[in-house]
């Protein structure tokens, strides 16, 4: 192949490289995971457990519209495993009246996967379909 690209182009012998491919695997979900536990869709990290579902208002599935019209189909957890919290907690716009808002992202690949809230209660409600179960990615 390295014959043909010089006599294409003209080059001299020995100065054409030709790159290898790229070859990506998909990664393998987190250790530990079971059928209970969510991972971030792009990465497959852990970031909650079933079992952490939160109840707010008797509820832990919501469907939100922010300012600019987006909708978004939210889970709330209690805690989260693989997540990590960014900006300053605020109450503007907030979903949940009296609970300042913070980032969501995932602590692997960086990917905002939803909000934290802080007030009477705390906890975390991440965008259902920036997550995906544990037990549909094993299968």
């Amino acid at each position: 192949m390295t014959s043909l690209v010089q006599a294409m182009t003209g080059a001299k012998p020995g100065t054409v490289k030709l790159a290898e491919p790229e070859i990506r695997t998909r990664p393998q979900p987190s250790q530990g995971d079971s059928a209970h536990h969510w991972l971030c869709a792009w990465c497959l990290n852990r970031v909650a457990s079933e079992k952490d579902r939160f109840l707010y208002e008797n509820k832990s599935e919501f469907s939100f519209e922010n300012p600019e019209g987006l909708r978004f189909n939210i889970l709330t957890f209690s805690q989260t495993l693989g997540c990590r919290q960014g900006g300053v907690p605020t109450l503007e716009h907030t979903w949940f009246p009296g609970h300042a808002w913070s980032y969501c992202t995932c602590d692997r690949c960086g990917m905002h996967l939803g909000w934290y809230y802080a007030g009477p209660h705390e906890f975390a409600g991440l965008i259902r379909e920036r997550i995906v179960r544990a037990a549909v990615v094993g299968n």
